[in-house]
């Protein structure tokens, strides 16, 4: 008995150890494809369906959701990757400046008094305002700040999808300083500004974080936290989603992270002139000045983490996150990255490229030229 009581705990062990390893391989496997996959690299391109398309030259373009979304002084429209018309909104603005927040959109006459603002269906409401525009911030509900220009007064204004006012607050420019830039989290609770000060001839940035949610109403203005920096600007400040922000100087990034009352998280110190800042809900990108080729791309996590550094020296005129890759191009030329920082594909259009980003699977893209829209998959 006790013999045959060993034989079969050898057996249940045997079977356990083919099991694991079994499942290890599995593992093992999985994993490879998938990173051979994420890190693999394609040589060309073939066009896989074209579109006639009809816009004016001073046509902008920029993605929302799965969708291109086309906007010029005289409206705005949206298509899907066939090409379709999903909704379309006439306007006359002399400046259009687009934020865009997940799934909500807004157009605003920049220096006028109107905003417009989507979801995907189309127009969910409208704004007038009193006083000329200056900024726009959106959150993910359609929650819009809009920050006003009033003589010696700075006002931020919010706004419900249906353009209904919620908030009205202002700035005394003597006491806070000038608003260089405003940024609404995603879930329109908190609100980032970063103000320049002035004094004596001495610059200095004020970084603040006002609250429009329960907790706010405790602080005087809502201002829930704040800190002055000597001697530099701050004219970047951006919120990555409800509670992950960054503010960008002229020689450092400050990551902060809070629901409620943000706090000061990764500093990380920059050596280099930055010459560009783009912003997922996930990453924040910037170009610097190369050390071996002309550009540095440096990629963080919204904690402050470096996720990977590169150099490249194709000049652009745009660069952004898009689906899960990085687009970087000019009229003719571009170069797509992975979040891993592993360059995918280089190449060379034919036609100069208006707007490109990333179509969901099979490496599949949306290129769109002067009077066409090409689909493309990598190969």
């Amino acid at each position: 008995m006790e013999s045959y009581k060993r034989n079969l705990r050898r057996h249940r062990l045997r079977n356990l150890g083919i099991t694991a390893g079994l499942a290890a391989a599995a593992v093992l496997c999985v994993l490879g494809i998938r990173f051979s996959l994420e890190n693999r690299t394609f040589q060309t391109y073939e066009v896989v369906r074209s579109f006639d398309r009809s816009d004016t030259v001073t046509t902008q373009y920029t993605e929302f959701l799965d969708y291109a979304v086309k906007y010029s002084k005289d409206g705005v429209s949206c298509v899907d990757e066939e090409n379709r018309l999903v909704w379309s909104q006439t306007y006359n603005l002399q400046n259009p400046i687009v934020e865009v927040c997940q799934g909500s959109m807004a157009v605003a006459d920049k220096d006028g008094s109107e905003v417009m603002i989507f979801d995907r269906t189309g127009l969910q409401g409208q704004i007038q305002t009193l006083l000329p525009i200056r900024q726009i911030s959106l959150s993910g509900q359609g929650v819009l700040a809009v920050l006003l220009e009033d003589g010696d007064i700075c006002r931020v204004n919010l706004y419900s999808k249906d353009g209904t006012q919620l908030v009205e607050s202002k700035f005394e420019l003597q006491e806070t300083g000038f608003p260089v830039r405003i940024s609404l989290s995603a879930d329109a609770t908190k609100l980032a500004v970063s103000f320049l000060q002035v004094q004596d001839g001495a610059i200095s940035s004020c970084l603040a974080f006002y609250n429009f949610d329960s907790v706010g109403e405790n602080y005087e203005d809502h201002l829930v936290a704040s800190r002055i920096i000597q001697g530099t600007v701050v004219p970047g400040v951006h919120y990555l989603d409800d509670t992950h922000c960054v503010f960008v100087g002229a020689g450092e990034l400050l990551f902060y992270e809070g629901s409620q009352i943000p706090e000061q998280g990764t500093e990380v110190a920059l050596e280099r002139e930055v010459c560009s800042i783009f912003y997922s809900d996930n990453y924040v990108g910037l170009v610097l000045e190369g050390e071996e080729q002309e550009y540095a791309l440096q990629v963080y996590t919204a904690q402050g983490r470096l996720q990977f550094e590169t150099e490249f020296d194709q000049s652009y005129d745009a660069l952004k996150f898009s689906g899960s890759n990085i687009l970087i191009y000019n009229d003719f030329d571009c170069t797509i990255l992975n979040h891993s920082g592993t360059i995918i594909f280089t190449g060379t259009f034919d036609e100069s490229i208006s707007n490109l980003y990333t179509l969901s699977g099979n490496n599949r893209y949306m290129v769109m030229h002067g009077a066409r829209t090409d689909q493309i998959r990598l190969k």
